[in-house]
């Protein structure tokens, strides 16, 4: 008779520690996810503000979205060079300064700035988040960590444009910007003796050349996607962009794979990816920054310009799915820890697929009640799948790799969130200029949306069909 598995590691518990340093870090991981989501609402009134078309004030959203993602390369280093609690504190001091700032912007060009200050610094801040807890959880408990990580990740893209559709429409557009700064602060405070200090390793080395192929590749490559959203001649400038930024990454692909003999690691661990479980949850993490931010780029405006929604009822329309997110993450942490990911990731992307559909059939006349059920369920599915993908992507990883397997994925899934908005936005700009009335268009980009999240079940497939404490 075969003996069970030992669990002294797989199974360990989640002590005060851990509870404790999860908790410092979801003040200022909700705070980032939650600014680079709130203003979403906020377009019109900006447009109204500062009296410049919808075309220019984009570029608040998007300049935060691609100094987010130039940001995120530099993580593993300043997490290995300065230690997790500086690493940490320096993030959320840039990112709250940056917030201050943008209530003072003067004009849309320096908010724009501000916009690109506060988007670096939550930049880093979301990485060292999932990297510091996932090395101080370990493999036996990383399933549960990450569920209790992924409630506000989930939540903080849903309850933003609440929250600042409600500020709106109370206080303005400025104090839009100042709704994260009371946590940031907590933060800061609780991370002095909450974050632990690690072990600074001083030798530690910075590729300046692969950083800035790599920073401002996909910085270009954002840019070019974000810009060619248009079906307009002018568009071809975004396709320009874009290939700039395939070049830019070729090159530093190049770089990595050849490595000199002394130079400094490259930012980014390419030997990662011969790994094969975080080879495809790198695959899926493109695919959940597809859905969830095409999906935070489509709904609101759905409500809006369908059904006919101001701003913070729109907000409001959102929490179902909010609602689903959270349950099904509570529920699905534990069984993280004990399940084969396969079979729970592939069974939470099939039910988001399906929960996608009935937008996709949608009309103004749809009731509400159904699409909020709708919606429940898919942030059901998705929050299944959420978390025994993010623990499946670090499993069989030693703990110093961790923090370049996090710059990884988070990279894969900024370039996804980029690449789905501008593909839906370009599936409904085509639908609009075919015909005056929006429903077909926004049916047409659902349907996209439903297939695409489909077709992840592949790369789900692939995924571990073995439980994590069976691990040799």
């Amino acid at each position: 008779m075969s003996e069970n598995p030992p669990r002294t590691r797989d199974r360990e518990r989640l002590d005060a520690p851990l509870v404790r340093l999860t908790a410092v870090l979801l003040a200022g991981a909700f705070a980032a996810l939650a600014d680079s989501t709130v203003v979403t609402v906020a377009v019109d009134d900006l447009s109204a503000a500062y009296d410049a078309p919808v075309s220019q004030v984009q570029w608040v959203v998007t300049a935060n979205l691609l100094a987010m993602t130039a940001a995120i390369p530099a993580v593993g280093w300043a997490l290995d060079r300065f230690g997790p609690r500086a690493a940490w504190i320096g993030a959320l001091t840039l990112f709250g300064a940056g917030a201050a700032l943008s209530c003072l912007a003067w004009s849309l060009e320096s908010l724009i700035a501000m916009r690109a200050l506060t988007g670096f610094g939550g930049g880093m801040v979301l990485p060292l988040t999932m990297a510091i807890l996932a090395r101080a959880a370990g493999p036996g408990r990383v399933g549960r960590a990450m569920a209790l990580i992924s409630v506000p990740g989930q939540l903080a893209p849903v309850l933003g444009p609440v929250a600042g559709g409600a500020v709106l429409a109370s206080l303005g557009h400025r104090w839009v910007f100042a709704l994260v700064l009371p946590l940031v602060a907590i933060a800061v405070l609780c991370a002095v003796r909450g974050v632990p200090r690690g072990e600074p390793d001083r030798a530690e080395r910075l590729d300046p050349v692969g950083l800035a192929l790599l920073s401002l590749g996909l910085v270009a490559l954002l840019h070019g996607l974000s810009s060619s959203s248009s079906p307009s001649p002018g568009s071809s400038a975004g396709l320009l962009w874009a290939g700039l930024g395939a070049l830019l990454l070729a090159g530093f692909v190049l770089r990595a794979l050849r490595p000199r003999e002394g130079a400094p690691p490259p930012a980014l661990d390419l030997r990662l990816f011969a790994h094969a479980p975080f080879r495809n949850g790198a695959a899926l993490m493109f695919v959940f920054g597809l859905c969830i931010w095409g999906g935070m780029f489509l709904l609101p405006l759905f409500h809006q310009r369908v059904a006919g929604a101001d701003p913070l009822d729109a907000g409001l329309l959102l929490a179902p799915m909010g609602a689903g997110v959270a349950l099904a993450v509570l529920c699905v942490g534990g069984p993280a820890d004990r399940l084969a990911p396969r079979y729970l990731v592939a069974a939470g992307l099939a039910v988001a697929a399906l929960a996608t559909v009935p937008f996709a059939l949608a009309t103004a006349d749809t009731p509400v009640w159904w699409l909020g059920a709708a919606l429940f369920v898919r942030g059901a599915g998705l929050g299944t799948a959420s978390v025994p993908l993010l623990a499946a992507a670090y499993r069989g990883l030693a703990p110093d790799r961790i923090p370049h397997a996090t710059v990884a994925l988070n990279v894969l899934q900024r370039v996804g969130a980029a690449a789905g908005t501008a593909g839906l936005a370009l599936v409904l700009a085509r639908g609009a200029a075919a015909a005056p009335d929006p429903g077909p268009a926004f049916q047409a980009a659902f349907w996209w949306m439903a297939a695409l999240t489909a077709a992840a079940l592949l790369p789900a497939l692939l995924l571990p069909a073995t439980r994590p404490d069976r691990d040799a």
